[in-house]
């Protein structure tokens, strides 16, 4: 019968779909989801915001060049031009090739300035007293060159490609001014544009995007007023090219998927892995553990009771406690001493598993960025038990700033291990959305003590080198002195100014300070564990020792110079039991590929305000 009825309801499930295959489907998809919305929206909103920008800048200098130059003054110099004398005087020059005539020419001609109407209002805006002195002097060459001044200085005030006047007339447009042409440009016809076809004659032109052969250009004319007629005379164009602009959005998008892949990638990661560890795996094991207890057939003990880790207080975790606590009713009468043997061979594997995740957090492969020139760093952490309070971590924050960091939980054993990984993760997690040191201490300051129960705390030093200047910003959480090797070679104890440790106050403040590092600087920085190690009598390491071991290696790598401090604390130590974590770091900044180490004596290796702390 039993197996008749197996049979049955493995006719009636031929195809069965597990609970984790369901689950990790649904969070895939809606992730994909949500990823390829936050992805559009970036785009839009990022194109939006160029367009925007680049639009209010064309317009601006299109207004500016309108506004820059008088209305008659242009019109007069263009009634010159646009002459078959001046016409005749510049084929000439292009014939030969040479500007002299066009120039020549434009030398003998009258100024505007000249003209009596010009020089007798002096309400007129292009009256002013340099010209009034100067009447004699002032030629039609010094008008154009006045006009192509003033273009320029648009140019250089907006940063815009392109700046220039232009006389329309109907659908025929004619050039008169641009500062990046020559004089042989003065006259000719535009070649028309589609996207201006339009409009016709001089009249305003809002920000037009259009391909040109110059590439992409983003166009706005605006027309220059006569503001005695109150009508527009010529106009004022002004260009950008936007070519590696529409190439950013392509390149910006590229970015933002990339991101969005990784993001999503991690993320779909995380949340199949809490799906497993929450949901699946606990079912899984608790219907293992179920099935293999019923199928025995023989007297039980505890060792038999189902045992899980079972994370959460749902469902799963109320069936686990009823199965157990009926295994255990079965079994109650056989509780003895080889229980006791198990529960110790457990807590022991836990710790050896504590122990082994603990050493994985830590980067413990060197070199850490062998691509990397501009510095070397060593670090290691001996723990005191089998698992540690203390931790370091390095990181590059972007490829231009390097983020370091030293802490000692105040605890020992399993409870400091977790609060030391949490700390960990959410130092590195706020680092990398950027800051500075004291924000980011700040920032997880606040979060543990949004739910910190165990009232454990953490002493940190946090350092951001910026790679290219050796500037080492630095803010101290309640944490030990670091020890900086300057440019004479020698290490001395920098007193910086301690904040309150993190995880006791929710709103404490931390202050940043900078150390200015010269290639060949170092900055050494440990737990209370190095100067507090103890001999045989009781008698601890201490900070002279530390200093005197430092120096004594001076002119070693980061590495040698830990090996040789460590040495020399277990040396001091010898047999004794030591109580605490031994944890180091060492970071030497040497620059970009072929900087020189600065002069023994030259100034900068700590700003001014803090020089005054340094242990001499």
């Amino acid at each position: 019968m039993e197996e008749t009825r197996k049979q049955n309801r493995s006719e009636k499930q031929p195809h069965r779909v597990s609970m984790q295959v369901k689950l990790s489907a649904l969070v895939i998809c809606s992730m994909l989801l949500v990823a390829a919305g936050l992805t559009a929206i970036s785009y839009y909103i990022f194109c939006q915001r160029v367009d925007d920008k680049y639009d209010r800048t064309v317009r601006r200098a299109a207004e500016a060049c309108a506004n820059n130059v008088s209305a008659d003054m242009l019109m007069y110099f263009w009634d010159k031009v646009n002459t078959d004398e001046f016409r005749e005087v510049q084929k000439r020059a292009k014939d030969i090739n040479d500007e002299t005539p066009i120039g020549d020419w434009m030398r003998s001609q009258q100024s505007f300035f000249l003209q009596p109407e010009a020089v007798s209002t002096e309400n007129d805006p292009v009256f002013d007293d340099e010209h009034d002195t100067q009447n004699e002097a002032w030629t039609l060459l010094d008008d154009y060159e006045d006009i192509l001044s003033g273009l320029l200085g648009i140019k250089e005030y907006f940063d815009v490609d392109a700046a220039y006047y232009q006389y329309g007339e109907g659908s025929v447009t004619y050039n008169i001014a641009d500062p990046d042409e020559s004089m042989f440009y003065i006259g000719t016809i535009e070649q028309p544009v589609a996207e201006f076809e339009e409009y016709e004659g001089n009249v305003a032109v809002p920000p037009i995007v259009y391909r040109s052969a110059f590439g992409w250009l983003l166009t706005a004319i605006e027309p220059v007023i006569d503001w005695d007629t109150k009508k527009p005379a010529a106009v004022a164009g002004v260009d950008i090219n936007m070519t590696d602009i529409i190439g950013e959005r392509y390149s910006f998008l590229r970015q933002s998927l990339v991101f969005m892949a990784i993001l999503l990638a991690g993320a779909i990661a995380v949340s199949v892995a809490v799906l497993q560890r929450t949901a699946v795996k606990p079912l899984r094991k608790l219907a293992e553990a179920a099935t293999r207890f019923a199928k025995e057939d023989r007297a039980f003990t505890k060792e038999d009771v189902i045992d899980l880790d079972i994370p959460g207080n749902d469902e799963v975790t109320d069936l686990y406690h009823e199965i157990r606590s009926m295994e255990n009713r079965i079994v109650d009468y056989t509780e003895n001493l080889t229980r006791a043997t198990a529960e110790k061979e457990r807590v022991s594997t836990e710790l050896r598993t504590a122990s082994q995740i603990q050493e994985s957090m830590l980067p413990s492969i060197f070199p850490a960025f062998p691509d990397r020139d501009e510095f070397d760093l060593y670090a290691s952490m001996t723990p005191a038990k089998e698992v540690g309070g203390d931790f370091y971590d390095f990181f590059l924050i972007d490829e231009g700033h390097l983020a370091v960091l030293i802490a000692d939980v105040s605890d020992k054993g399993v409870p400091a291990a977790l609060f030391m990984m949490s700390s960990k993760i959410l130092i590195n997690y706020r680092a990398q959305m950027g800051g500075s040191p004291s924000e980011i201490l700040g920032a997880v300051n606040a979060e543990i003590c949004k739910n910190n129960k165990s009232k454990m705390f953490v002493t940190v030093w946090l350092g951001i080198l910026d790679l290219k200047t050796g500037v080492l910003t630095c803010a101290n959480a309640g944490h030990e002195y670091p020890v900086v090797r300057g440019t004479d070679g020698v290490f001395r104890i920098f007193k910086d100014r301690h904040g309150l440790v993190v995880g006791a106050l929710a709103k404490s403040k931390y202050r940043d300070y900078e150390i200015n590092m010269a290639p060949g600087d170092a900055v050494f920085v440990y737990t209370d564990g190095v100067p507090e190690a103890n001999n045989a009598e009781g008698a601890f390491y201490g900070m002279e020792r530390m200093e005197a071991a430092l120096n004594k290696n001076a002119e070693k790598d980061p590495k040698h110079i830990l090996e040789g401090v460590k040495a020399d604390v277990e040396a001091f130590t010898g047999e004794a039991t030591q109580f605490d974590d031994l944890t180091m770091l060492c970071l030497e900044y040497k620059g970009r590929p072929g900087a020189s180490r600065r002069p023994a004596g030259s100034t900068g290796q700590i700003t001014e305000n803090k020089k005054a702390q340094v242990n001499e």
